[in-house]
C-alpha cells in the first residue's frame, strides 16, 4: 500500500538485515568470549603506565589518563541526556499527532511508538534491566588489571565479582546506538543534516566509555548493536502490521 510521504522516510530494513545483525552480535559475543585478550588490549590502548597486577613493592600501576580530565565528563553527561531528551520530544510529536489528524497524516506515527517501545525494552529492560544487574562482570576501573578489587571477567560469562550496575553490556552505548535509529523517524530534507552529528554523537558517547575504563570494548560494541538489531525488528513488524491494518500515516 502506498502511504503519504513515505518515500522521504528511509524504508524499514529486510528481515534478512536484521537477521544479518543478530548473527554478527553471537559471534562478536563469541569472539569476545573466546578471546578475552582483545578486551583487555584495547582496554590497555587507554591505560598509561603499566598495568596494576604486578604485586612488587613500591609499584605504581597506571591509570586512565581520559577519566581525570574535567571536559571529557561534561562530555559524558551532555551526551547521556541526548537519548532521553530525544525520546521526551517523540513523546511530545506523538501526542500532538494523537489530536491532531493533521499533524498524524504528516509523521509516521507508527515509528515513533517503535521508538519508545524499543528504548524501553532495549537499553532499559534488557540491558539496564537484566544485562547489568546479573551479568557480574567488573568494569576495566574494578578489575585487578587497572586497579581495582575484582578479577577480570570474560564477555557473556556472568561469572564476575560484580554485584550490581555491571560492566555487560553499557547502557550508555545502548542508549548511544537507539539514538541512531533517529534517522528512521526524519524526512529526508532534515536527516541529510541531523543524520552526520548524530552519527558522531553515538560513536563518541559509545567510545568514550571505554576510553575512560568505564566499559570493556566488547560491552560497548554488543550494547550499542543490540539497540539497534531491537529497533530495527519493531520497525519490520509494525511495517507489517501497517501494511494488514491500512494504515495511511506517513512510513
Amino acid at each position: 500500500m502506498a502511504h503519504v510521504g513515505q518515500s522521504s522516510y528511509t524504508p524499514a530494513p529486510p528481515a534478512t538485515a536484521v537477521l544479518a545483525l543478530i548473527v554478527a552480535w553471537f559471534a562478536l559475543l563469541a569472539a569476545f568470549y573466546l578471546h578475552p585478550s582483545l578486551d583487555v588490549e584495547v582496554s590497555s590502548f587507554f591505560f598509561t603506565g603499566p598495568l596494576c597486577e604486578a604485586a612488587l613493592p613500591d609499584f605504581v600501576c597506571g591509570y586512565f589518563p581520559l577519566r581525570r580530565l574535567q571536559i571529557v565528563e561534561h562530555v559524558r553527561q551532555i551526551l547521556y541526556v541526548l537519548p532521553y531528551a530525544a525520546a521526551a520530544l517523540i513523546v511530545v510529536v506523538g501526542a500532538s499527532g494523537f489530536f491532531s489528524r493533521e499533524i498524524r497524516k504528516r509523521i509516521p506515527m507508527g515509528r515513533l511508538v517503535v521508538a519508545i517501545v524499543s528504548l524501553c525494552l532495549g537499553p532499559g529492560l534488557i540491558v539496564n534491566g537484566f544485562l547489568k544487574s546479573y551479568s557480574g562482570r567488573p568494569r576495566p576501573v574494578q578489575t585487578s588489571l587497572f586497579g581495582g578489587p575484582f578479577d577480570f571477567a570474560a564477555a557473556g560469562t556472568f561469572v564476575g565479582e560484580c554485584a550490581k550496575n555491571c560492566s555487560f553490556v553499557s547502557g550508555e552505548a545502548s542508549g548511544a546506538g537507539w539514538m541512531l535509529c533517529l534517522l528512521f523517524l526524519l524526512p529526508s530534507r532534515i536527516r541529510l543534516w541531523v543524520g552526520p552529528p548524530l552519527v558522531a554523537g553515538s560513536l563518541i558517547m559509545a567510545g568514550l566509555r571505554v576510553a575512560v575504563g568505564a566499559h570493556y570494548a566488547s560491552d560497548a560494541l554488543l550494547g550499542w548493536l543490540l539497540a539497534i538489531i531491537l529497533f530495527m525488528a519493531l520497525l519490520i513488524v509494525e511495517a507489517r502490521i501497517a501494511d494488514k491494518l491500512k494504515v495511511g500515516w506517513p512510513r
